[in-house]
């Protein structure tokens, strides 16, 4: 709506702009470019109200029916800065997970860090997004959408969010920094 209100104010005035007695060719591409340039940033606004962290849906500890207790934990982050300085108004999703032993039906144990996966992707709006799973043999931008307290994709398989947290799928070495 407040992109529509957005638009309408602007033809009401390049209407005036273009008027028959101050019409010329300066005038005529001055209020293009303006209105384009509006737009874009009314677009940019609304992509800048995605949540990130904690205040995002995604962002959490799930269950995947797929493979029981095994890891599945999302972030979502802030976009990182490109070249130019600048960041793409979507944010960026980070999940991680770890599918068990090779043949097990279910996580019985903790893994070690070398035997998490990662996979990530960016956030479409607050209750989508597009997740590159190719890295595990999966589709490129597989579309997530949370509902009703989980991750439901396209095949039907729902993440359902762990309030709680699952500390206990974590590997237990989890520093980062090594002092001698």
């Amino acid at each position: 709506m407040r992109v529509t209100g957005s638009v309408f104010l602007l033809l009401v005035g390049a209407t005036n702009a273009l008027a028959p007695s101050k019409m010329n060719r300066r005038n005529f591409f001055g209020v293009v470019s303006g209105s384009a340039s509006a737009f874009v940033l009314a677009n940019n606004a609304n992509a800048a109200a995605l949540k990130t962290g904690a205040a995002s849906p995604f962002t959490g500890d799930y269950d995947d029916p797929n493979h029981p207790g095994c890891l599945r934990q999302v972030k979502v982050v802030g976009a990182p800065l490109k070249g130019d300085g600048t960041r793409s108004a979507y944010p960026v999703v980070e999940v991680v997970g770890w599918d068990g032993k090779e043949g097990a039906k279910a996580c019985t144990e903790r893994p070690n860090r070398e035997q998490l996966w990662k996979v990530d992707g960016k956030i479409k709006n607050n209750a989508e997004a597009l997740i590159d799973f190719s890295s595990k043999g999966g589709p490129k931008d597989l579309l997530a959408k949370y509902a009703d307290g989980g991750i439901v994709f396209p095949d039907g398989n729902k993440w359902t969010k762990v309030i709680a947290g699952t500390n206990t799928r974590r590997p237990k070495d989890m520093t980062t920094l090594k002092s001698d």
